[in-house]
């Protein structure tokens, strides 16, 4: 009986033997895919480590991704960005409200909802800004942006094509592309867009039956409603834009498939309200809330048509290209000739196909939305009106800028590429094709575009500071706004004192607004009745001290003359401590 058991182990250890090689084997069949996706991600990574951070990251804690209007100083939207990251940390370890900030703008505040204050990650991220400092948050989500972007569009390209190569191209063009490298500049709200084709790849997902309808809308939701605490307003052109492309789905389906259209448009409006459920508390402050905003709409901030053809400077095959709007960061439409050639092909190959058809339908209506309520050729408006002039006078969208609706023309376009690298004719000359494509696209290489030094003052981090400033004093730093370097100075000085003023966006609170004061605030020429109104400022924000950079432009010694006292000058500072009593108050408007 002992001999039979002894013989019967073997046995059963030869027969379980496959089972666990079949068992390992289909593990390792599985890991593959997700290893070469991990490899893809940390491609994209290092690719734009070199591109947009191989200066920054050599000083990172003193040097920020891109550059503001002003390149000597610090950039003025990074400043922006880096305080939303400081403030979002220090709100979080200080139990404080984050929505609303009474640190700038004194002594009314801001609601930060109305701002691009990418709330959601600057919380997530505290403990990062805790340990690091705000700038270094600033240049890790700056780098790790397009390459987040990229690899989201290589999920969702991959989900449609045979070949990774295909996939990894697609995502090339989304992450490395026009819209995320210009944006990438000082724009970091609408670089964080990964999201976008991780809801299509989601969509799609669900109309093949691939997940189930619990799933689908649960995910969908918690993707949206990431993306709401990260911008609004990408948020809202995501609805927009996602009920467009159901309505394309539907007129390009055939009948057998208008019911699977429909039922994930149902589904889809359902993980809106997910979305919506998880952003209330975002919501009720920005809506039970005046706007500063205002009237003012977006429709005429399109995309110049000529642009979509003629590159900026952020492109490395530029010319030396004129500008279309104020500033680089808005100039996202480029696709140029390259690939214009190529999505031609695209559509005349895949015309039989339905997923075509969508996509060139799509790619049309993104990028006429995209050209805003009026056509603009070559910086000229023309009287010719477009779609946008209607749509976007609905609430919650009318404050969009539709210019940089070409980021859903840039995820069209990358699936459209990466689905014609796919077929087997051809292939060398595809990828030809391909590669004069990215050549075109390509980011522009010169450092200068990709860093900006940090204004630092040593003084703002000494615990002499203390001597000039009082803790909780509220403080008027000049330049004002974002003339100056104002926020950084009060995140490097852990927000020890208040700011009578200060820099979110555009868009002043309503008791700053019409301020004629905040002209020489920013260095112009002082004009009339100069003490009337200065000292009318110092009484509305109740300004006890005024600091001022040295050697600045501007002729701040007659602007602050009205003060009537003797600054200290101390750590490239020129500091007045303002006696409110002494000065003569008044109407601040002229």
């Amino acid at each position: 009986m002992g001999a039979r058991a002894a013989g019967a182990r073997p046995a059963a250890i030869e027969e379980a033997s496959p089972r666990r090689t079949s068992a390992r084997m289909f593990r390792a069949a599985r890991a593959r895919p997700r290893l070469a996706s991990l490899a893809t991600l940390l491609g994209y990574v290092a690719l734009s480590a070199l591109i947009f951070g191989r200066k920054a990251l050599g000083d990172i804690d003193h040097t920020v991704v891109g550059f503001g209007a002003h390149p000597a100083l610090y950039g003025r939207d990074q400043s922006a960005f880096v305080w939303f990251l400081a403030w979002g940390a220090h709100a979080a370890f200080h139990l404080q409200n984050p929505f609303v900030t009474h640190e700038v703008y004194a002594p009314g505040g801001y609601n930060l909802t109305w701002a691009a204050s990418i709330i959601g990650p600057a919380v997530v991220l505290a403990p990062l800004t805790e340990l690091w400092g705000p700038v270094v948050t600033y240049n890790v989500l700056a780098i790790l942006a397009p390459a987040v972007a990229a690899w989201g569009a290589y999920l969702l390209c991959r989900e449609l094509t045979a070949r990774q190569s295909s996939a990894i191209a697609g995502g090339l063009l989304f992450g490395f592309g026009s819209y995320e490298t210009g944006v990438t500049i000082n724009h970091l709200n609408l670089a964080l867009v990964a999201l976008l084709p991780i809801a299509a790849l989601l969509a799609l997902r669900r109309a093949r039956g691939r997940i189930s309808r619990a799933r689908f809308i649960l995910a969908l939701g918690l993707v949206l409603g990431a993306q709401l605490w990260i911008s609004t307003e990408t948020f809202a052109s995501a609805v927009v834009f996602g009920a467009l492309a159901l309505l394309i789905a539907l007129i390009a389906a055939g009948r057998a498939q208008r019911r699977t259209v429909v039922r994930t448009a149902y589904e889809a409006a359902a993980a809106v309200g997910v979305a919506l459920v998880l952003g209330l508390p975002y919501l009720w402050y920005a809506l039970t809330s005046a706007s500063p905003l205002g009237n003012q709409a977006g429709l005429n901030a399109g995309a110049d048509l000529a642009n979509f053809l003629e590159p900026t400077r952020a492109t490395w095959l530029h010319f030396g290209a004129a500008r279309f709007v104020p500033n680089v960061p808005e100039d996202l439409a480029y696709i140029g000739p390259a690939l214009l050639v190529v999505l031609i092909l695209f559509l005349i190959e895949f015309r039989e196909r339905r997923l075509a058809r969508f996509l060139g339908l799509f790619l049309l209506v993104a990028a006429v939305l995209s050209l805003g309520g009026y056509l603009r050729l070559a910086g000229e408006r023309t009287a010719i009106g477009l779609p946008w002039g209607i749509i976007g006078e609905l609430p919650f969208i009318s404050h969009a800028l539709p210019g940089r609706f070409v980021v859903y023309v840039s995820l069209a376009a990358a699936v459209c590429v990466a689905l014609w690298l796919d077929r087997p004719t051809w292939r060398s000359a595809r990828w030809v094709a391909a590669g004069a494509v990215m050549v075109s696209l390509l980011p522009n290489l010169d450092s200068g575009l990709w860093a900006t030094p940090v204004d630092r003052p040593p003084l703002l981090s000494s615990p002499a500071l203390a001597r000039y400033i009082p803790r909780g004093a509220t403080v008027l730093a000049l330049p004002f706004g974002a003339a100056g370097n104002s926020m950084y100075w009060q995140a490097q000085a852990d927000f020890a004192f208040r700011l009578a003023g200060g820099y979110v966006g555009w868009a002043l609170p309503r008791e700053y607004q019409g301020l004629s004061i905040l002209k020489e605030l920013r260095g112009r020429p002082p004009g009339g009745e100069l003490e009337r109104r200065l000292c009318a400022f110092i009484a509305l924000t109740h300004t006890s001290v005024v600091m001022l950079r040295r050697h600045t432009r501007g002729d701040w010694h007659a602007i602050l003359r009205p003060l009537g006292v003797h600054p200290a000058i101390r750590g490239g500072f020129a500091i007045y401590d303002v006696d409110r009593s002494a000065c003569a108050t008044g109407a601040a408007r002229s």
